[in-house]
């Protein structure tokens, strides 16, 4: 089901002014804009009918009829508004606040990007994954630190892929790239000029290209063959990647638990063999360290 009112709000700052203001009002009111025609929506907002219906094909309806009908499924399916604004850090919070935001933080933002992702999608790129003769990865700042652990994931069961620490070492990765390999990208905000570079490269080379990135429109998302959204819910002012990494950890973790499922057999003889044991004498020196 697509969860209509987080689309809005992930999508508000591509908006013009006027598709803007009927969103913030459908966010804000959205039981009682679920049951308006939409001439009263349009009188509601102080707009014309012909920018409510320029909204609902911006966040990817076909009409009105089409976006109040998901409106009204996620009003009474959902049962909240889909806001969720949690207090922001100003100097006076408590341990025990800061504890609690940021939990609540990064459990809305998992429970926001699994309805933005898209099921076609997902199988698709999990489909590429399977016939690649290499996985490439690209990220630079807390995002590298995102492919690594898709990195990690893939050598676990002998996927090959090439994940290079320093920017210049990626975009010659991405010159060197072919058809047969495919590429996953990190980019939070989806404007991270280097990121930009790459894809570009990836194109020129007929690499197909995965966009793990913000559901607001961007040039990277734009550039990317396959878009998976990660909703955004950081703090006015960003101290660092805080749920958005946690929002593109498990878009990892579902990349890889759909290859692993696909691939079923073969990834569980490579679990077997790649196991590392410890020795009784391992688990004893770890102890007496500890």
């Amino acid at each position: 089901m697509e969860n209509v009112l987080l689309r809005l709000r992930e999508t508000q700052s591509a908006m013009s002014g006027t598709e803007a203001t009927i969103a913030q009002y459908i966010c804000a009111h959205p039981e009682e804009a679920a049951h308006l025609t939409v001439r009263e929506l349009a009188d509601r907002t102080y707009s014309s009918p012909s920018s409510v219906v320029r909204l609902c094909r911006f966040v990817g309806f076909a009409g009105y009829k089409e976006f109040r009908q998901e409106l009204l499924l996620n009003v009474h399916s959902l049962g909240e508004t889909g806001s969720h604004e949690e207090a922001e850090l100003d100097g006076t919070s408590s341990i025990s606040d800061i504890i609690g935001s940021i939990t609540r933080r990064n459990i809305q933002c998992l429970e926001d990007t699994q309805y933005l992702l898209n099921v076609e999608e997902v199988t698709a790129c999990v489909e590429l994954i399977r016939k690649a003769r290499t996985i490439l990865l690209f990220g630079i700042g807390a995002s590298l630190c995102v492919a690594r652990d898709a990195y990690l994931k893939f050598l676990r069961v002998d996927k090959p892929c090439i994940l290079n620490d320093d920017w210049h070492s990626q975009l010659l990765q991405a010159r060197n790239a072919t058809a047969e390999d495919v590429a996953i990208v990190f980019s939070y905000s989806g404007q991270t000029a280097e990121m930009i570079e790459c894809i570009k490269a990836l194109k020129e080379n007929g690499a197909p290209v995965m966009a793990v990135t913000r559901s607001a429109p961007s040039p990277i998302a734009k550039l990317a063959d396959h878009r998976l959204h990660t909703a955004t819910n950081e703090f006015t002012f960003r101290i660092g990647a805080l749920s958005s990494r946690i929002a593109q950890l498990n878009v990892v973790d579902v990349l890889y638990a759909g290859f692993v499922n696909a691939e079923y057999e073969y990834c569980m003889k490579r679990f077997v063999k790649t196991h590392i044991y410890k020795t009784e004498e391992q688990g004893e020196s770890e102890k007496s360290e500890k």
